[in-house]
């Protein structure tokens, strides 16, 4: 039976209302990491990916270079969505599941913007790769965004913020030079914090040697 043209219109209010509910999830799913360095109550991938744009759209502002703001602000916000099934795996998990991860939350976002986010699609793959300066100016925000919350859990005695001090001194902020700055300065905030606690490195098959690129 031939669709109507109600018909149709009725599916894609459908396929809009489907991936605005499963969005939605990002807003519940904690960020696991901090739950195992003991945060109660930590930020959820929803806000990660908010605070994210955030820094990204503020730096873009302090480095001299032109950035297409819609693809900078896309690759933000969407960056994340992948777990919109799978949740957030903490990066120790990586010794075992290797790329998979990857390359399942990449077939969760096609499923979760099917008809709707080709060109989100298309901007994942150029983030992963950092092969724009937009892709390289968000794979630093996004690290950047993972220090500074170390960084204010610390201050605020919420966990063990120890681990992320790894985090800070192998920071790469992509060849820009003010954000670098600003790294260095939430490393030294995070060491004054920390008051020279020692990490403990436990939950890891091999002792912890993250790339500077790795975004697991």
């Amino acid at each position: 039976m031939k669709m109507t043209g109600k018909d149709e219109n009725n599916m894609k209010v459908k396929e809009v209302l489907d991936c605005f509910f499963e969005l939605s999830s990002l807003t519940k799913i904690p960020r696991t990491g901090w739950i195992l360095a003991g945060v109660t109550d930590p930020e959820s991938v929803s806000d990660h990916c908010y605070e994210t744009a955030l820094f990204a759209y503020i730096l873009s502002k302090y480095i001299d270079q032109k950035f297409d703001m819609k693809k900078v602000l896309l690759m933000s916000l969407f960056h994340e969505v992948g777990e919109a099934r799978l949740t957030d795996l903490p990066r120790r998990s990586k010794d075992y599941i290797g790329n998979a991860k990857r390359q399942a939350e990449r077939e969760v976002a096609k499923d979760v913007l099917a008809n709707i986010g080709d060109e989100i699609m298309e901007l994942l793959q150029e983030l992963h790769n950092l092969s724009s300066p937009e892709a390289r100016l968000v794979e630093a925000a996004e690290e950047l965004q993972i220090i500074f919350k170390a960084m204010v859990y610390a201050k605020e005695n919420r966990g063990d913020m120890s681990e992320y001090l790894l985090d800070a001194e192998d920071y790469n902020p992509q060849g820009f030079e003010f954000v670098r700055q600003i790294a260095s300065l939430i490393k030294e905030k995070l060491q004054k914090y920390l008051n020279n606690k020692i990490y403990w490195e436990v939950g890891y098959k091999y002792p912890r040697k993250r790339k500077k690129n790795d975004v697991f």
